[in-house]
């Protein structure tokens, strides 16, 4: 007896394109000056992307700004051949911290479940324990789209890329586009 999901996972896309969007202020102020910006969080994930035969489709390093944030998903969501979307930083409680805000009121759905198990396994981690619940790492669908906002941490970002968004990612893109 198959069940519905495996059924899912036969049928979902083998590869997908992502974008890529870094939230840091401090990084762009880098950048806006033309000096050397490391962004090591952003390269984790576009490395583990490009590492398990996804395609990158798109990059950018955005500062703390509402209206940039934006800005920045919906020319990701415009550009072509884009199935999913991760940020990376601006998921905390500093009043800086807007990436969650600013994007949950876009979305069409909400993926409710993600911020429940990427809080689950950051409790597990000793490095993080119980400040996981300090985490607002959410995910959502725009258009028949994935979006993930993960944490500026590059280890929370290897975490949610490698346990959550890349395991399940073509099944989640199928079920959004399915009619």
């Amino acid at each position: 007896m198959s069940h519905a999901h495996e059924t899912h996972r036969e049928k979902a896309p083998k590869k997908l394109g992502f974008y890529v969007i870094t939230v840091s202020t401090s990084r762009y102020q880098k950048l806006s000056r033309r000096e050397p910006v490391v962004d090591e969080s952003g390269d984790k994930i576009k490395e583990i992307i490009i590492s398990n035969g996804h395609d990158l489709k798109g990059y950018n390093l955005v500062p703390d700004d509402k209206i940039r944030i934006l800005k920045a998903v919906i020319d990701a969501l415009l550009t072509e051949g884009v199935d999913v979307i991760v940020t990376t930083g601006g998921t905390g409680y500093t009043p800086s911290d807007l990436t969650v805000e600013t994007i949950r009121g876009v979305l069409d759905r909400e993926v409710e479940g993600f911020r429940d198990v990427f809080r689950g396994l950051s409790l597990s981690d000793p490095k993080v324990g119980p400040a996981a619940y300090l985490s607002k790492a959410s995910a959502g669908i725009i258009a028949g789209k994935l979006i993930y906002m993960l944490p500026g941490s590059p280890d929370a970002v290897k975490l949610g890329m490698e346990k959550l968004i890349i395991p399940e990612a073509p099944h989640l893109v199928y079920l959004a586009r399915s009619i």
